[in-house]
C-alpha cells in the first residue's frame, strides 16, 4: 500500500484473486473480466479494509512461509521472513542427527514453525499455544497431507499442560518479545491488527521467556537443543545468560540484515 493509503496493483490483484478463486496470473491475463455484483461488492469492501491499514494477509487469509502458503487470521501473527532463520537452524541440526525425534513448537501461533519442520525433516512435532483461537489456525494448517499424522496440538501456557516428565530433543520457541516501551513505535498494521498477546513480552520483552527457561530443565533430553527467536542483540545476550544459567551451551545466529535473531542452547546439564 502506498503512503497515501492507495492500494498497489499487486495488492488489488491479490484481493481479486482471493474473491474470484483465481490465480494471480489469470487475473492479470484478463483485467476486464466480468464478475457478478456480489463479487464486485466484496472486492470493493476488501479494498476499503486494506485502505484502513488492515494487513493484506488478514484480508486474503493467507501468507507464504518457506515457499508454502499458510492460513492466517487476526488471532495469529503474520509470518515473517526473519523466522525462517530459526527454521533453517532447526533443520540443519536435525539433518545431522537422525536419532533426534521429539520436537516441540512452543508458542506455535499459526503453526508455521512446527509445520515446516515436520514437512522438511519428517519429524513429529508437538505444537503448543496458550491461545485456543490461535491453535485452531495451526490445526487448520495441520490438515495439509504433507504433514498428516506428524503434528499434535496442545493448548497450554508454556509447559504447564505438557505431560509431566515429557522430554524433547528439540524445543523451538518464537514467544512474545516486544518490550512494552516499544509498543507505540510499532507500525500501525502491527499495533492495530496483530494480537498483542503474541507480541508483548513485558518491560524488557523477556517476561515470557523467563518463565519458559525456568521450565526447560524438566523437559530437555540429554544433548537436546532449544532455539529461540528474539528481537535485539541486548535481548539475545540476556536470553543467552538465562539459558546458560540452567545448563545450556549457547550460540547465536544473525538474520540476513545482520541482526541477532536466534539464540541456540545445547542442553549439557543432564
Amino acid at each position: 500500500m502506498t503512503k497515501g493509503g492507495e492500494l498497489t496493483g499487486l495488492e488489488k490483484v491479490a484481493i481479486i484473486s482471493r474473491v474470484l478463486s483465481l490465480r494471480s496470473e489469470a487475473v492479470l491475463a484478463h483485467p476486464d473480466r466480468e464478475m457478478g455484483e456480489s463479487a464486485a461488492r466484496r472486492i470493493k469492501d476488501l479494498f476499503a479494509q486494506r485502505e484502513t491499514g488492515k494487513p493484506l494477509a488478514y484480508i486474503t487469509g493467507e501468507k507464504e512461509f518457506f515457499s508454502h502458503p499458510f492460513a492466517v487470521d487476526g488471532n495469529v501473527l503474520i509470518p515473517r521472513p526473519d523466522t525462517e532463520v530459526l527454521v533453517e537452524e532447526a533443520l540443519s541440526i536435525l539433518g545431522g542427527r537422525p536419532l533426534m525425534r521429539s520436537v516441540v513448537d512452543m508458542g506455535t501461533g499459526s503453526g508455521i514453525i512446527g509445520n515446516t519442520v515436520a514437512r522438511k525433516s519428517g519429524r513429529s512435532v508437538l505444537c503448543v499455544d496458550v491461545s485456543t483461537p490461535a491453535l485452531s489456525v495451526a490445526q487448520k494448517n495441520g490438515r495439509d497431507p504433507a504433514v498428516s499424522g506428524r503434528l499434535t496440538f496442545l493448548c497450554s501456557d508454556l509447559f504447564y499442560a505438557v505431560k509431566k516428565g515429557a522430554r524433547f530433543d528439540m524445543v523451538l520457541a518464537n514467544l512474545p518479545y516486544v518490550p512494552e516501551g516499544e509498543w507505540e513505535d510499532l507500525m500501525k498494521d502491527v499495533k492495530e491488527f496483530e494480537p498483542a498477546l503474541a507480541l508483548l513480552g513485558g518491560a524488557d520483552g523477556l517476561d515470557v521467556y523467563r518463565s519458559f527457561v525456568r521450565a526447560l530443565p524438566d523437559h530437555m533430553e540429554e544433548g537436546g537443543y532449544v532455539l529461540c527467536e528474539i528481537g535485539s542483540a541486548r535481548q539475545a545476550d540476556m536470553l543467552g545468560e538465562l539459558l546458560a544459567s540452567v545448563g545450556c551451551m549457547v550460540t547465536k545466529k544473525k538474520d540476513l540484515a545482520g541482526k541477532e535473531r536466534v539464540v541456540i542452547g545445547k542442553w549439557i546439564n543432564s
